[in-house]
């Protein structure tokens, strides 16, 4: 290759870059974020054998981003771990995708995004990108999205599939007992006015009839076979309205929600969630917020199926930080009532401390096999978290929690409710930009 020839390729490249350079953003950034992790009591009171686990786990993602006027664009790897759960000096593969979408500009008020991309309404309490949990939580859909003067809209769906292999039909049995959706559908409206927001957000999910018999086998030995029709799938519905008044220092937040349709199983199903937030900010360091959310449960005088479950939520931290309670099946689907109270403080911009307590009810007097119960009430959870944040790119959390059950806690939760039961962890969020091209 001569001289002449090398300039000119240099010329050209240098050309070309610096067009795109004027034209479009490119941003590499990570996220390394270690958390340790003391249980004692976490999740389910503890037992007479219970011991303290201690473990520290770590998300790590490099994502990739690019903008121009038409295009926008991200793709994030990721390793979610535990230390040492890696044989030294084994080649275990573990990288995972976690985000994979494009989004195009069709006019100046609307785009479609499309790919495997994380979901996010309202509070994270119906559909959310887990962000909590290390591995988090994205969804393979389609988007469409419009904003204009306050207003906004997204339309969204979903189609599952366990391959691209079939040679005829759309059966989805093969996803670990049909625990995830075949097909998912998002409807979500805001409008701003003055001091007020309204918003609606309807999700209606299916999932593929799957059903296990236990049959006798030509040597009269039980077996276990596939029943479910692929061609049959059951719907739900969960829609409501979220009402958000903010003036000054005060804000109030509430929410209503309905469940109706069939569940997984097919039964027909009838629930409803509450929840109302007050907050006032005392000062420019003290803010308190007091709130309730109700999530119906199972009467077992009604046929139908009255448990409300948060779809695609977050589970951590909206009712208590221990989780004990989120998913019908963590209160045997007799519902739960959560009047709480939270008080941030804020030395400076930097750090912060958080208080908060929970009060925990069940909503039915009587569990769904039968089993009466003398109190609704399931106890108290108490928490506290810190933040210190060193610099953009690097917060230090920690928190410790406790946890004072009742004998109501003991029948649905199992262990001992005179134990102790505590939590505690300690985190490190790193989110460097390695690299960022801007035209600005």
């Amino acid at each position: 290759m001569n001289k002449k020839y090398i300039l000119k390729l240099a010329a050209s490249s240098a050309l070309l870059l610096s067009t795109l350079s004027l034209t479009a953003q490119f941003e590499l950034s990570g996220v390394v974020r270690p958390r340790f992790e003391l249980r004692d009591g976490y999740s389910s009171p503890k037992t007479e054998n219970s011991e303290i686990a201690a473990f520290t786990s770590q998300r790590t993602r490099l994502s990739f981003d690019f903008k121009n006027d038409k295009l926008k664009t991200r793709f994030t790897v990721f390793d979610a771990r535990t230390w040492g759960d890696q044989v030294w000096k084994k080649d275990e593969p573990s990288m995972g995708l976690h985000e994979a979408w494009a989004e195009l500009k069709l006019c100046e008020n609307a785009v479609v995004k499309f790919g495997r991309q994380e979901l996010k309404y309202d509070n994270s309490r119906l559909v959310s990108p887990v962000n909590w949990n290390q591995i988090g939580a994205a969804h393979d859909a389609l988007f469409f999205k419009y904003r204009k003067d306050g207003f906004e809209m997204d339309l969204g769906t979903a189609w599952s599939q366990s391959s691209s292999n079939p040679v005829s039909g759309t059966d989805y049995s093969s996803n670990l007992d049909n625990d995830f959706y075949k097909n998912l559908n998002i409807i979500w409206l805001s409008k701003k006015l003055n001091d007020l927001t309204l918003s609606s957000l309807s999700i209606i999910d299916g999932y593929e009839q799957y059903k296990i018999d236990n049959v006798l086998d030509d040597n009269g030995k039980n077996v276990q076979i596939e029943v479910g029709d692929p061609n049959v799938s059951y719907y739900r519905y969960t829609t409501g309205l979220k009402v958000d008044y903010k003036v000054g220092d005060f804000q109030a937040i509430g929410r209503v929600f309905y469940q109706g349709g069939k569940d997984k199983s097919g039964k027909d199903l009838t629930a409803t969630f509450y929840n109302a937030d007050i907050t006032y900010k005392v000062s420019d360091k003290f803010k308190v917020l007091a709130g309730v959310e109700v999530m119906s449960g199972n009467d077992v005088e009604d046929e139908k199926y009255n448990a409300f479950d948060i779809c695609y939520g977050g589970r951590h931290g909206f009712n208590g930080r221990m989780d004990y309670y989120s998913i019908p099946k963590t209160t045997k689907g007799a519902g739960l009532l959560n009047p709480y109270v939270k008080a941030d403080y804020s030395f400076n911009k930097e750090t912060k401390l958080t208080a908060e307590v929970h009060n925990f009810s069940v909503m039915q007097d009587k569990l769904s096999d039968g089993t009466e119960l003398d109190s609704k009430g399931l106890g108290n959870e108490i928490d506290f978290t810190f933040t210190k944040k060193f610099d953009k790119a690097i917060e230090l959390s920690a928190g410790y929690s406790m946890m004072f059950g009742t004998e109501t806690m003991e029948i649905i939760k199992g262990g001992d409710k005179d134990k102790f039961n505590q939590w505690a962890f300690v985190m490190v969020s790193v989110t460097p930009s390695l690299f960022k091209s801007s035209n600005e």
